[in-house]
């Protein structure tokens, strides 16, 4: 009777010690994504930025870590179901989703959006990547940037008033003195950059390496001007906003939280309440992937700029504005050209 009821308080001890350790205590994190598959989901069908960087993380991950990564494509909503789905997984730290920022992650936060199931503020963020600035892309009857913005009625083609394509347009628009008439409605980019080039709207911002392709097929006008704080080494003789505009404090502020808002930046991230051990492996696991010459030589065919990776302070700063900055603000600026 006493062994039997020792072996009950042995069995009872080891159970409450189960139950106080913390999650993946048993074995470390390098030991649990070597032994079970990370799926990475992506807000978009295969074929995009978004995704063909994801799988290029997948290509290098066994490398790194000697496990295994999945892809998981699903469309809709401009990632906001493929969030959803993310949140609502297990927090093992087996589902990741990597999507546009601002699109995903950033506008469903200040626009309240009833259909985004999370509150991207608690996520865990791995890495930003695959970043670029925006580029003008102006109709090929503009010889010059002078040209261009002494014109009067210039139309603007955005898909939708209040985007990402307008935040990164506002300051441009305020500091050259644009005289500018919207036309909304558009589905995609490439279909506004077609309508530039037909000459049917005079102008559109432009994922730099989009907006590249569209110059080298003849279709539109050079380049002339980079929406950035500072040049691109893609392109070292074309000037950037903040060299042609001056910025009073107020038009700094508008700028500095425009291009936090409008950033092309894929960002990948972990549910919030995924144990910090396994989010700092991946991350670690990231920081290494991206240091590969082979995964940088990859990067460069995807993308002009490569994968351009935002990991550790620089990340933790671009985070820490995202979803501070005075989004009415910018709201109340950008009205008046809507209209």
């Amino acid at each position: 009777m006493n062994a039997v009821r020792g072996m009950m308080v042995s069995l009872a001890v080891a159970g409450l010690l189960c139950s106080v350790l913390p999650a993946g205590a048993e074995e470390d994190a390098a030991t649990f994504y070597k032994k079970n598959k990370l799926t990475m989901v992506i807000g978009t069908s295969p074929g995009g930025a978004s995704d063909v960087g994801a799988r290029l993380f997948a290509k290098y991950w066994p490398e790194v870590t000697g496990g295994e990564m999945l892809i998981k494509n699903m469309p809709g909503a401009a990632g906001i179901v493929a969030l959803n789905y993310m949140n609502a997984c297990k927090p093992d730290g087996l589902t990741m989703n990597i999507m546009m920022f601002n699109g995903a992650y950033q506008m469903p936060y200040f626009q309240k959006n009833k259909a985004a199931k999370y509150d991207a503020r608690e996520f865990k963020y791995i890495v930003g990547g695959f970043c670029e600035p925006w580029l003008l892309t102006a109709a090929s009857k503009f010889k010059s940037l002078e040209e261009f913005k002494n014109t009067k009625g210039l139309r603007y083609g955005v898909n939708a008033p209040f985007c990402e394509n307008t935040f990164a347009a506002l300051p441009m628009i305020r500091g050259l003195g644009l005289d500018i008439k919207m036309v909304t409605g558009y589905k995609a980019q490439v279909e506004i950059d077609l309508a530039v080039g037909k000459g049917e709207i005079d102008f559109t911002l432009t994922p730099l390496s989009q907006g590249l392709r569209t110059v080298e097929q003849g279709m539109v006008a050079p380049p002339m001007l980079v929406i950035a704080a500072e040049r691109t080494p893609v392109l070292p003789d074309v000037p950037c906003l903040a060299e042609v505009v001056d910025m009073s404090p107020e038009d700094k502020r508008i700028f500095e939280e425009a291009m936090n808002l409008s950033a092309i930046i894929r960002m990948a991230a972990m549910r919030g309440d995924v144990p910090e051990d396994r989010v700092e492996f991946v991350r670690n696991a990231i920081a290494k992937m991206v240091e590969l010459p082979a995964f940088q030589e990859d990067a460069l065919k995807i993308l002009k700029l490569g994968a351009t990776p935002v990991l550790g302070k620089e990340l933790d700063d671009f985070l820490a504005g995202a979803f501070t900055l005075d989004y009415s603000n910018l709201i109340r600026y950008l009205e008046p050209y809507t209209k």
